[in-house]
């Protein structure tokens, strides 16, 4: 392994060098992995692999490429132990860096080691720069590759206290994902003809292969940026239906009819503010598409506004518009004075985020069939794991939910009570406790959406309650449950609760277009399980 193998990444930002020290730094594991597979594709010298969870390597899509390695005897895995207690001395490196050193293979070899944000947040200063002193010393008399693979919850607090112990780094990259777009922020990386920093990438995957892609907003011509960048910039133009009828508009606003028709004159806009309207008719999608392609084709300094007049954005909603391009979204249509103060507010700004290269890619990155209902525990495990990588492709949230159940209440009772509306929305149990997974849901909401999930006291039912509302720990959860429970025998309700329609786990989508009205169901008033009661009125009866 001597380079990142990144169709058209440059040399210089993909060089690996022997006897140095890298940082990769990501919030989920899956996106590690990812660059790991690409780290390692072509690889021919031995690699080390050091983890707490040493099964993610395996597990992960491109585990091939491990799989390949540790066949030809290239790869040597080993399990990290970590605690409270171990991680405040020495130990935790010198044990392993002693253990490795038995291994002629470790000269010029490539070492990893991943590990938690929480690890490098715990030590002091003084205990991480002996941990960084112990491996740096690894590097230089054994001439190995150092990676660090760094996720978890605190990687801000984490990618902080690297940057200050910068001297121990050759490299130091933070990998983000919004869609399909992959980023590596290079805060600072050394190369054989100097140093990278401060510099940003976008990747996108091509037929399994990571390749450097050119972002289209940043290709506008500049001769038509100087004609053009001024003219329109503070043109504000707005569906008709976007503010309250009779309302007094500056000189600046101009009001059409419908979003098609502002679509079709947006077109020719370069720096102009386009206010959108989403009404409970609104096609979502479509106005999505219109959106991403008004940014793809105007450049970044289009301002693009939506307006909600009375339909319902959901948070998922507000996310794929966020992606494909909007820079607000806006809810107080009774105060048309609030419209006008955001929309001044907004004046100047350009759009900075990465946009995916097509809209397809955003939907194949987000598409997953979204389960309902009640699953055994297993199936539940791998439906939060699907769930919630897709939410996070999307910036989408999402919220683990564990419910103790009390003493010698049956678990069949209470997951009766539970009436799920919501495509996304799962259920299990294992255990003693019943599991739960609220998609699209923000920790705030935890309460609003359980009381509407089950009617009555959840106090009347389960002794404590845990949430978990980051997707990288929810995740690790659902990996924790699924190797407890794979083997073993718990119990399945997926029976005792098929006659509650609204707990059936059905893929396909509800055929209402192709109904019969006309058949027997639709149209018998009869009622066979009912009886009919004569009602007499007290006046009647005096």
């Amino acid at each position: 392994m001597s380079y990142l193998d990144i169709t058209g990444l440059k040399a210089a930002y993909s060089d690996l060098r022997r006897g140095a020290s890298y940082a990769f730094l990501s919030p989920l594991n899956s996106q590690l992995l990812e660059l790991v597979g690409h780290m390692l594709s072509n690889n021919k010298e031995p690699v080390f692999v050091l983890s707490e969870q040493i099964d993610l390597f395996f597990d992960s899509q491109g585990s091939d490429v491990l799989f390949n390695l540790f066949e030809q005897g290239l790869l040597y895995p080993f399990h990290l132990q970590h605690s409270n207690n171990v991680s405040k001395s020495a130990s935790f490196s010198r044990g392993i860096i002693r253990e490795l050193k038995h291994y002629k293979q470790l000269q010029n070899s490539s070492v990893f080691v991943h590990l938690d944000s929480v690890v490098i947040a715990s030590l002091s200063d003084e205990q991480l720069i002996e941990k960084l002193t112990l491996y740096q010393a690894l590097t230089k008399t054994k001439d190995v590759t150092l990676v660090f693979l760094i996720s978890g919850a605190q990687l801000g607090e984490a990618r902080q206290r690297l940057h200050a112990m910068n001297r121990f780094f050759d490299g130091l990259v933070h990998m983000t994902k919004e869609a399909s777009i992959r980023s590596l922020e290079y805060d600072f990386w050394a190369h054989r003809e100097g140093v990278i920093a401060g510099r940003t990438i976008n990747l996108q995957l091509f037929n399994g292969q990571l390749a450097l892609i050119d972002s289209d907003v940043n290709r506008t011509v500049e001769s038509d940026v100087l004609l053009q960048q001024d003219l329109d910039e503070d043109e504000v133009w707005l569906t008709r239906n976007a503010v309250p009828q009779g309302t007094k508009l500056p000189a600046s606003f101009k009001t059409i009819d419908d979003n098609d028709t502002l679509f079709s004159i947006s077109l020719t806009k370069k720096a102009a503010t386009i206010v959108f309207a989403v009404s409970r008719n609104t096609d979502l999608l479509a106005l999505a598409k219109d959106c991403f392609s008004l940014r793809k084709k105007c450049g970044r300094k289009l301002k693009l506004v939506i307006q909600n007049v009375d339909g319902v954005i959901r948070h998922q909603d507000e996310c794929l518009f966020l992606t494909l391009g909007v820079n607000l979204i806006l809810y107080s249509f009774s105060e048309p004075s609030r419209l006008l103060s955001q929309i001044q507010s907004i004046q100047g700004f350009q759009f900075s985020r990465a946009l995916p290269h097509s809209l397809d890619d955003v939907l194949k990155e987000s598409e997953n069939v979204l389960s309902k209902g009640y699953l055994p525990i297993t199936k539940f495990s791998e439906q939060v794991l699907k769930h919630s990588d897709s939410a996070a492709n999307l910036g989408v949230s999402g919220v683990f939910v564990k419910l103790q159940l009390l003493p010698r209440i049956d678990a069949i009772h209470p997951l009766h009570l539970f009436h799920v509306k919501r495509e996304g929305d799962i259920l299990s149990y294992a255990d003693g406790y019943i599991y739960l997974y609220l998609h699209a849901c923000r920790e705030h909401d935890v309460e609003n959406a359980i009381k509407h999930l089950f009617k009555l006291q959840i106090s009347d039912f389960f002794s404590s309650k845990n949430i978990i509302a980051d997707h990288f720990y929810i995740q690790q959860a659902c990996r924790r449950i699924h190797q407890r429970y794979a083997d073993s025998d718990v119990p399945d309700y997926t029976k005792e609760l098929q006659n509650n329609v609204r707990n059936i786990l059905d893929a396909k989508p509800a055929g209402i277009a192709n109904l019969d009205k006309e058949k027997p169901e639709f149209r018998e008033l009869s009622r066979p399980i009912s009886e009919q009661v004569k009602v007499t009125l007290k006046s009647e009866v005096l």
